[in-house]
């Protein structure tokens, strides 16, 4: 196990890397957001990892202490976090050089936000509040300290699931090929479509889509027209279509790996599609599915399942023939091999030491 600097600061470090005097690309980054003391966790806030190249050593860049920055996204010349709080706020960092200058601050509509994405269709930010229920959508300028978040409750409903489907809770928004929104809701097994108004960034409901009861949906993912849904209190995979009347119907589902409806103690998090293949983590087994549709009927079926290289995989990343694993539980980020026949993850190449981490971004 490496770790990339035992004194983090939010000041840049030498890279090991190319010789000077030679040309070279720019640097590869990644951006990981940790849980923190305030919720018992290990984590500082946001790290920077920088690295001259393919072949080259992972040195940290940057750490930004930050309260429980739990998901991030990019954009233009910014860095946006989740402060996964009860008071719920957006961090928002401007880049330069690949290093992050805090910005301002802004509320997300609701209590502990879990997700942030940008509205390809508006350019807004838009945050899902898991306690909250709610979904939070604001400008994505990082310098403007006024930006006032227009929300959208998801509609009222529960699970069978007692202690975890009591109310709506929003995991993740993701966008769909027709410029809607699709916010998975844990709480109440049901997909959540909204619109965004391109100038008053005012989100609409304008349907919802029933999932198995009990399935607790998580995060979801594109595969061509269908959709992917990760249930992380069933530990399987839901594969919808549209119908000729615009409703997301199940077409089939299968388990995250063979036996996991019936496994105790198994929850799917982070669920993505690469290169025609689906990647799913699943912590309490501490492993990453890999799935692909079936030549004959299209139905997915399980490739391989592999060790994610630590405990309590939270959240990954896929660059070419890499994943990069944020374990949770071991304090740990683990440096994949993809298999490129099977894309199935190998023995990792490297794991870093690094508190709690909970997202990982690549640029």
């Amino acid at each position: 196990m490496s770790t990339p600097d035992p004194d983090l600061s939010q000041t840049a470090v030498p890279l090991v890397g190319t010789p000077a005097g030679t040309s070279s690309a720019p640097p590869e980054r990644l951006y990981i957001g940790s849980y923190t003391a305030s919720s018992g966790g290990h984590g500082t806030g946001v790290t920077v990892l920088e690295r001259a190249g393919v072949g080259a050593k992972w040195q940290a860049a940057q750490v930004v202490e930050a309260d429980d920055p739990s998901f991030l996204v990019l954009t233009e010349g910014a860095l946006h976090a989740v402060s996964e709080t009860t008071e719920g706020r957006v961090l928002s960092y401007t880049l330069s050089g690949g290093l992050l200058s805090a910005a301002s601050s802004a509320a997300t509509g609701g209590s502990a936000p879990c997700h942030i994405m940008v509205d390809p269709a508006s350019g807004a930010l838009v945050v899902s509040n898991y306690v909250g229920g709610t979904v939070g959508v604001l400008r994505s300028d990082a310098i403007d300290p006024s930006r006032i978040t227009r929300t959208v409750a998801l509609p009222h409903g529960r699970g069978p699931v007692l202690d975890r489907q009591e109310r709506p809770h929003a995991h993740q928004v993701s966008a769909t090929p027709t410029g809607s929104l699709i916010a998975s809701d844990l709480g109440s097994d049901r997909l959540v479509e909204f619109v965004v108004d391109p100038v008053s960034l005012d989100p609409t409901v304008v349907a919802t889509h029933p999932l198995p009861s009990g399935s607790g949906p998580r995060h979801v993912a594109w595969l061509g027209d269908r959709l992917i849904v990760v249930g992380e209190l069933d530990a399987r995979l839901h594969v919808l279509r549209r119908d000729d009347e615009g409703r997301l119907v199940l077409d089939h589902s299968v388990e995250v790996f063979e036996g996991s409806a019936s496994t105790q103690g198994v929850f799917p998090s982070h669920l993505a599609v690469d290169n025609g293949r689906v990647y799913v983590a699943t912590r309490g087994r501490d492993t990453i599915s890999v799935l692909t549709p079936d030549d004959a009927d299209g139905r997915l079926r399980v490739v391989g399942e592999a060790s994610c290289g630590g405990t309590w995989p939270r959240h990954f990343a896929i660059t070419p023939g890499v994943l990069y694993c944020a374990n949770q539980g071991s304090d740990t980020v683990a440096v994949l091999p993809l298999d490129p026949e099977t894309g199935v993850p190998g023995e990792p190449l490297d794991v870093f030491a690094l508190g709690s981490p909970a997202c990982i971004v690549a640029a």
